[in-house]
């Protein structure tokens, strides 16, 4: 049951990295001096070693451009009127010249031509990312902060908000290729989710696992974290058995990511194994996936821009327990790292209010995990309670959510 062809679903390396510096130019042209306009920004500076990398850097470099070199210093400057500049003001680099004006030309210590340019650009304040919020906005090391400040002074501060607001937006571009990165995605899984791959009685949870690793592996592609497969059993107090041999009957439960052109995908995905005689999944397991899908549209009818992330938790839980949904909600903003920069909507940890990133606020032009899960008893298992654990990847623009084309959670039936 193979879906996915290498040849013709993947683009060759040179198409990839076209289509992603595409993008970026878009992004330092159109995008940045938006952003710099909507925070009240004069200057964000994005400052960092080589091996030691902000988490922000790379999604300001083209492709061919992977790691920082040395001190690499990338500035990006707005006046009153307007004015927009991209600078690089580390070692001079030819695949950054299409994007960037280049300013450290001479031997001169880098942290004194780096302040003299800034100084000349006379910003009431540079940004610089120190966070409490997020790890990706706390990419200043205190080594860097010292050298700075001793030329700058006060008008470095610490502000969050660039990195925020330029990692969690998505371009028009970006919002197109989702569907065609998410399709790649749910293809491996569907090939997984087979009696090509899982023979009832033999095959492991850990074997599936690795099948996805393997064919993510021969694609050229990668997966950002392993995935995670388990299993629910009749008679069985584990909702994620793992380890375990795959019987039929079970619920097999598959967590994962892959990242294609600088965009993540997160889902999980639930199928039935088939017992013999049977044609179809057990009425009570639809039943539950179906009120896992209205939980689903439960939040996604309080993805209302403006709102936090506490504030979207708070309303979703209140109508879920209002229809009687035993639910837990843990959705998370997705794009240039799976575990993204935005509003985080509940913890799996904590479900209650969040400090920090649950007060962020959405924002338009975002993606986001719509990661969940809802208890049901099934009358087939004698009422045990299963869990119907979901995610996927939805795009929050115009001030409406959309699923990416038919890749809805469904219950995939295994026979």
């Amino acid at each position: 049951m193979k879906l996915l062809n290498k040849d013709t679903d993947i683009y060759p390396l040179r198409k990839q990295y076209e289509i992603r510096d595409e993008i970026l130019e878009y992004r330092l042209k159109e995008l940045m001096p938006q952003l710099l306009k909507e925070r009240g920004v004069d200057m964000w500076l994005v400052i960092c070693r080589e091996y030691n990398e902000d988490p922000v850097y790379k999604s300001l470099t083209p492709s061919l451009v992977r790691t920082a070199s040395r001190l690499s210093c990338l500035a990006f400057s707005i006046d009153n009127e307007g004015n927009y500049e991209a600078i690089n003001l580390g070692r001079p680099n030819g695949r950054l010249s299409p994007y960037y004006r280049h300013a450290y030309l001479t031997k001169e210590n880098q942290y004194d031509v780096i302040a003299r340019v800034i100084k000349e650009k006379n910003p009431a304040k540079v940004a610089v990312n120190i966070s409490s919020v997020t790890g990706q906005g706390d990419g200043m090391s205190k080594f860097i902060w010292d050298n700075l400040y001793e030329r700058l002074g006060d008008i470095l501060t610490a502000d969050d908000t660039m990195a925020i607001r330029w990692l969690e937006t998505r371009t028009e571009k970006e919002i197109q290729l989702y569907p065609q990165i998410y399709r790649i995605a749910m293809d491996i899984l569907r090939e997984a989710y087979s009696t090509d791959v899982i023979t009832p009685g033999v095959t492991t949870t850990t074997d599936v696992e690795y099948y996805i690793m393997q064919r993510i592996n021969d694609m050229g592609l990668v997966d950002w974290f392993a995935p995670d497969v388990d299993v629910q059993r009749e008679g069985c107090a584990g909702q994620r058995m793992s380890d375990t041999v795959i019987m039929p009957g079970d619920i097999i439960h598959t967590d994962w990511g892959i990242e294609y052109m600088g965009l993540h995908t997160d889902t999980q995905r639930l199928g039935y194994i088939l017992k013999e005689g049977e044609t179809e999944i057990p009425a009570g397991i639809l039943q539950g996936m179906k009120i896992g899908n209205r939980f689903q549209d439960i939040v996604r009818e309080n993805f209302v821009k403006g709102r936090t992330g506490n504030e979207i938790f708070a309303a979703s839980m209140e109508m879920a327990q209002a229809e009687g949904i035993k639910a837990m909600l843990y959705t998370h903003p997705i794009g240039y790292y799976g575990h993204g920069a935005g509003p985080t909507i509940g913890l799996y940890d904590n479900q209650g209010f969040v400090e920090g990133a649950g007060e962020v606020k959405l924002r338009d032009n975002t993606c986001h995990a719509l990661e969940l899960n809802i208890t049901h008893a099934v009358p087939e298992w004698n009422g045990q309670e299963v869990a119907f654990y979901m995610e996927e990847t939805i795009t929050f623009t115009g001030g409406k959510t959309y699923f990416n084309d038919d890749f809805r959670d469904v219950m995939i039936k295994i026979e």
